[in-house]
């Protein structure tokens, strides 16, 4: 068989700390033909880092410049500027298994009925839990038993990927499950596809990734789509939002975090959420 050319699409903002051990992390895969696909916009060093690798040569990168306007445009973007037939999608601050491309594709090439449009990974670890604000948002992002229900494609075939006009920016955060919000389209688990990830390490960064998160909640969930209803809801969950703090900081799921701390985390968790959520539904802004 023929292998295929894969395409990793890789949006950038502010990944200066990352980028470098993720693309380490590709080079060291088994499965070989590959290009990556960087679309950045940052306004830190990464784009500077990004080409710094791409003359070292150590993988065929493109790299592009597009201003902030959510992950979905940039991954849209990417897509079209690649080659390959299938379209691999992760993110700056990741790396993986040796064997993770070559399984990731695997039900792809495998499949003889073109049933099977694209994967999932079956594990995800945050490898930064020892940093206390990051560890509060979990080791485990995904497991062997959920992976079945995860709805976000890592690989799909490219011509299946235009063919169904993307990802869609209104979905924010989510815009990689826009298949199953549009067409209720769900990847296959590939197996013994490993991927480390990292959970946001500041409250600031808590803060910011709870905004987008809440953003999208207006196009996942139907309560926020009612006109009239999802202005009530947006002030229902201000209302709330001091005894969600309280009920989750008094939850003890680690002992050595102290009160304090997990009242501070959460705070700035629901705050975000909170400001996402108005962002999407009154603004309908569903980016950083």
């Amino acid at each position: 068989m023929k292998l295929p050319l894969v395409s990793i699409v890789i949006p950038t903002y502010n990944e200066k700390k990352d980028v470098k051990d993720c693309v380490k992390s590709l080079a060291s895969q088994s499965y070989k033909k590959i290009e990556i696909i960087f679309i950045d916009s940052s306004n830190d060093e990464t784009y500077k880092i990004i080409n710094e690798l791409k003359k070292s040569k150590i993988l065929p990168i493109k790299v592009f410049k597009q201003p902030l306007s959510g992950t979905a445009r940039a991954r849209n973007f990417g897509a079209k500027k690649s080659k390959g037939q299938i379209l691999i999608f992760i993110d700056a601050d990741m790396t993986f298994d040796r064997d993770y491309l070559k399984n990731l594709i695997k039900p792809i090439l495998e499949d003889k009925t073109g049933k099977v449009l694209g994967t999932t990974h079956d594990y995800e670890i945050a490898v930064n839990t020892k940093n206390k604000w990051s560890g509060m948002w979990g080791k485990l992002r995904v497991s062997k038993e959920s992976a079945k229900k995860v709805n976000i494609f890592r690989a799909i075939r490219k011509d299946s990927f235009l063919k169904l006009g993307g990802f869609d920016p209104k979905y924010g955060y989510a815009d990689d499950q826009t298949f199953w919000f549009k067409y209720s389209i769900k990847p296959a688990v590939a197996e013994n596809t490993t991927c480390y990830h990292r959970n946001p390490e500041t409250l600031e960064g808590t803060y910011k990734q709870a905004r987008w998160i809440g953003a999208s909640w207006k196009e996942r969930y139907l309560i926020f789509k009612i006109p009239l209803l999802n202005y009530l809801s947006v002030f229902a969950f201000l209302i709330s939002l001091p005894f969600l703090v309280l009920y989750n900081a008094a939850k003890k799921t680690n002992s050595e975090i102290s009160f304090k701390d997990r009242f501070v985390f959460y705070f700035f968790k629901f705050r975000g959420y909170l400001t996402g959520l108005y962002r999407g539904v009154f603004l309908n802004k569903f980016w950083h």
